[in-house]
């Protein structure tokens, strides 16, 4: 395939390539990280995060088709009369796209703990996902025409919250029922 028309497919898929990667990256760490400060099980938190990986990553691909098929079919409606209607986007290739990219995303954050023991993975988790966000942003912006560096930091820190959240409710969890936290 010539490079022209990967960036043209890429152009017409943006919307699925971020959302999967954004929204995998971001759910899968604020998961595995409430899941490994609740549990300290390292078996806990892969088995976790595989499964949420294979759910969420169906269910992604699925909301990708039934919505891009809705609003093609909406399109049709609209403009059934006219040759308005445009829609260049393939329902199934999107969610083949969304599908992909989100078990992409979603390995990143989970990689520390196939490595590493749970209290040392958080960080380096944390840390890749964190600069794995960055580069989605700044790699985003080449097609929105944004600026970079904005960008990329706009994409990190707001998807970061997610994490602050699974880590608080893990804790508190683990607070709870009395589960011993290393300190």
């Amino acid at each position: 395939m010539k490079p022209a028309r990967i960036k043209q497919l890429m152009a017409e898929y943006i919307r699925e390539i971020v959302f999967g990667l954004e929204d995998s990256l971001v759910s899968t760490l604020g998961a595995i990280i409430g899941i490994a400060v609740g549990s300290q099980s390292r078996f806990v938190v892969i088995l976790s995060g595989l499964v949420i990986l294979a759910a969420e990553a169906t269910s992604m691909s699925a909301g990708s088709y039934l919505s891009s098929k809705s609003a093609t079919d909406t399109e049709k409606q609209l403009h059934s009369s006219s040759k308005e209607h445009d829609h260049k986007t393939n329902p199934v290739l999107g969610a083949i796209v969304m599908g992909l990219f989100y078990l992409f995303g979603g390995c990143i954050p989970l990689l520390p703990f196939f490595l590493l023991d749970v209290q040392t993975a958080i960080v380096p988790s944390v840390g890749l996902t964190a600069l794995s966000l960055f580069l989605v942003g700044y790699w985003a912006s080449r097609f929105t025409k944004r600026p970079a560096i904005k960008s990329g930091l706009e994409m990190m820190s707001v998807s970061l919250a997610a994490a602050i959240i699974g880590y608080l409710v893990g804790y508190a969890v683990s607070l709870y029922y009395g589960v011993n936290l290393p300190v």
